[in-house]
């Protein structure tokens, strides 16, 4: 059985450009383990209804993700690979929105040594950022990752600047990014975090969470749209959907 937790937290929002705009809730989240070498399931089924699926993942084709990812990785530079902690959202009734899902990337001595960022948008595009230090160190609390912003993920801002992005996954599995967006080398336009401690599993805890949290998927596909809507009524500029990304995966780099 692949192993598999449940978290929760919050997640902020901040944007400083054009106008400022900020908005915090409530968050859940699952974080699933995958190990080389062992069976990776095609799905899991944690509730009625409520299911972690492969095939809105990675090549999002069904097949397995390991394999795929680790070809990935390799061709980044990162080899020393014991275990992979997918942090997502799962789908409910077959139906799941993941603006971000993260995956931690841990060596043989549980060190984290790079993240696999997938990033989606509302206009059914998707793009991925591999992060890690040039020299594959361990990252660090306080490191900073930079890659070039690649998708248009808010169509309030332009494909233009930069991410730069920070972790925690603590021992006792506290979970903590940031992730700030700049179009300069000075100024972060727009921030975001998401933090948030594991739980034991049950069905019964789980729809605790689904219901405290607004059933998750949906909550995030219409907060989205109902912020939009905010920046809208507050004449920000919309810049529409900008077309696809020119390649398929981001290197990143400290910063």
């Amino acid at each position: 059985m692949t192993a598999f937790s449940l978290y929760r937290g919050h997640v902020w929002h901040g944007r400083s450009a054009p106008i400022r705009h900020q908005f915090s809730y409530r968050h859940a989240w699952l974080a699933l383990t995958l190990l080389p070498g062992q069976p990776e399931p095609a799905s899991i089924r944690l509730a009625p209804g409520v299911s972690w699926q492969r095939r809105h993942h990675g090549p999002r084709d069904g097949s397995p993700l390991l394999p795929w990812l680790t070809a990935r990785l390799a061709a980044s530079g990162v080899h020393d690979i014991a275990r992979i902690e997918l942090h997502t959202l799962p789908s409910l009734f077959g139906y799941v929105f993941n603006p971000v899902s993260f995956y931690l990337v841990f060596d043989a001595v549980a060190t984290l040594r790079a993240v696999w960022v997938e990033v989606s948008n509302t206009f059914g595009q998707h793009h991925d950022y591999c992060l890690h230090h040039p020299d594959h160190r361990a990252i660090g609390r306080r490191d900073l990752l930079s890659t070039g912003k690649a998708l248009q993920v808010s169509p309030f801002f332009q494909v233009e600047g930069s991410y730069r992005f920070r972790f925690l996954r603590a021992a006792d599995g506290r979970f903590a990014v940031r992730i700030e967006y700049r179009r300069d080398d000075e100024h972060n336009d727009f921030v975001a975090t998401q933090q948030g401690t594991p739980m034991p599993y049950s069905p019964a805890r789980l729809w605790q969470l689904l219901l405290a949290t607004g059933l998750l998927t949906v909550a995030v596909w219409l907060r989205i749209h109902w912020q939009a809507l905010r920046l809208w009524r507050k004449k920000v500029p919309f810049f529409g959907k900008d077309g696809h990304a020119a390649s398929s995966v981001s290197p990143g780099e400290l910063s």
